[in-house]
């Protein structure tokens, strides 16, 4: 599914998503459901959808709908991806992000008298995620602040609670990765983390730049229909 808001058209109202917003996911779901009620579900988040996804499944983890899930290249810890993609590299990421967050944002102004903490008529001078985070996504879905959001929104605190068959696939080497994202204490056994040492942001493609593999397109469609089979 589209996050709202990303789908080539604005929504209508100055909200937009965020990493822990799960209502649109489970309204989807529940429509997937209702519509194919003999099928079994299985969801694939990828980066800020990954971690989406891990809040989603252990919000509802009574009845969470999908039978297994993939989260790809999740930032698990918001505030240290937060502060890593403002070094180095990384930094071109940031900059390729802001450009489409802050047209968006500047679109909602012409339509709304206010979104966050901008109101219509300003242009917005927003240089880093974070300030984005402060300055839109929190006071806009009701966080104290920046910090709040990523505190209250992070998935890694809430793996445990988490009670379908679970891949997490995170790289060394993502540009938008700390340590603080990988898990230190013993997960469930419903969850398989994997650890490549590379594999970028999303990235983990092998094979030439003439025969590239995209190993993703791969494993992932593998690991979920094997779980699949197991319930069936």
């Amino acid at each position: 599914m589209h996050f709202r808001g990303c789908s080539g058209r604005l929504n209508r109202a100055p909200r937009t998503y965020h990493s822990g917003e799960t209502e649109d996911a489970r309204a989807f779901l529940t429509y997937l459901r209702q519509t194919y009620p003999n099928n079994e579900i299985a969801a694939v988040g990828v980066s800020l959808g990954g971690n989406m996804l891990v809040r989603y499944l252990a919000n509802y983890h009574h009845d969470p709908i999908v039978s297994c899930g993939c989260a790809i290249s999740p930032p698990l810890d918001l505030a240290a991806c937060s502060t890593r993609i403002q070094q180095g590299f990384s930094r071109v990421y940031q900059a390729y992000l802001l450009r489409s967050m802050r047209q968006t944002l500047s679109e909602k102004l012409t339509r709304h008298q206010q979104v966050g903490r901008w109101h219509a008529g300003e242009r917005p001078k927003i240089k880093t995620l974070f300030e984005f985070d402060q300055t839109v996504t929190a006071p806009l879905h009701g966080f104290d602040d920046a910090q709040h959001y990523y505190q209250t929104c992070s998935g890694l605190s809430v793996l445990d609670a988490v009670q379908v068959p679970l891949a997490i696939i995170h790289a060394k080497d993502d540009p938008f990765m700390t340590d603080a994202v990988i898990p230190t204490s013993p997960l469930p056994a419903n969850i398989d983390y994997q650890l490549s040492e590379h594999g970028g942001h999303v990235g983990f493609v092998t094979g030439s730049w003439r025969q590239p593999q995209f190993w993703l397109e791969q494993s992932v469609p593998h690991w979920l229909a094997s779980h699949l089979c197991s319930h069936t």
